[in-house]
């Protein structure tokens, strides 16, 4: 009974490859238009390269990228700009690489730097990371005014055992990297509203069923209600409307929900 399954499996792979004009098959494409479950395919131990290399195919997997080959990019990125690159700038010059591999693209930098792929325009500066590139110019070399408070803080280093994936900075004095959770918007909130960049008060805060926070409105002079959410999306709303005045959340997916939302990443960018 295995073999024929194998058997048919192989001809349903044959089958989608030739519906769509193939001789490379991603996993993807044949689930979407094949017979076979994930469970049937990889019965037994098989790997999605063996059911291709069985019915003549080959694959579209991608093979990783090298270190050599993304400080390469670099070294390309450097010649061309004059400069290190900024974080809007790494996919434009393919670099990519996950946070689990680097953390920053400035911790990548330095290591091209002590690599001799790329020039050391560091100065001397502490390791404190920024979220873009170190500037060339004479006027970045000139002496700076007094620093501000949040220049001169430390941001902390990501854990080294983190299960958490995205670390995206806030530039939020106490909350240095965005929220990635229900929980992390409430934090986050908290700090803004205690800076007045939100000009509301916390009242009251609840967990369990039902609306999760109280506030004052300092501008309305009146009570609101509001409920902290990190993604606010159709799919996920488990309330009552007309149970709140306000949505708070990280990023919001619902472009037409009907009260008012704060989204806290667009605030943070223009504080």
């Amino acid at each position: 009974m295995k073999n024929d399954i194998e058997s048919d499996l192989i001809a349903d792979v044959k089958k989608v490859a030739s519906k769509l004009g193939a001789k490379m098959l991603s996993r993807s494409e044949y689930f979407q238009h094949g017979q076979y479950t994930p469970y049937q395919v990889y019965d037994g131990g098989r790997t999605w390269e063996d059911v291709c290399y069985a019915a003549g195919l080959e694959t579209k997997k991608k093979e990783p990228v090298s270190d050599e080959e993304y400080l390469s990019r670099l070294k390309r990125a450097f010649e061309i700009l004059g400069r290190y690159p900024k974080t809007r700038e790494r996919k434009k010059f393919g670099l990519n690489f996950s946070k689990r591999r680097y953390a920053t693209l400035n911790h990548f930098i330095r290591k091209a730097v002590s690599l001799g792929y790329v020039a050391d325009l560091f100065y001397d500066e502490p390791e404190k990371e920024t979220d873009g590139a170190i500037l060339t110019t004479a006027a970045s070399r000139a002496p700076q005014s007094e620093p501000s408070e949040r220049s001169t803080r430390p941001v902390p280093p990501i854990p080294v055992e983190t299960n958490r994936t995205k670390w995206e900075r806030t530039g939020v004095d106490g909350f240095p990297y965005a929220p990635h959770d229900e929980l992390g918007v409430v934090g986050l909130f908290a700090i803004l509203c205690s800076k007045r960049i939100i000009k509301w008060q916390i009242l009251e805060m609840r967990g369990g069923k039902g609306i999760d926070i109280t506030c004052y409105d300092e501008v309305m002079d009146k009570t609101i209600r509001v409920e902290p959410k990190h993604t606010l999306s159709k799919g996920s709303w488990n309330h009552r409307i007309e149970d709140l005045d306000f949505v708070v959340c990280w990023e919001n997916r619902w472009a037409d929900f009907p009260k008012p939302v704060l989204v806290l990443s667009r605030i943070v960018k223009e504080t």
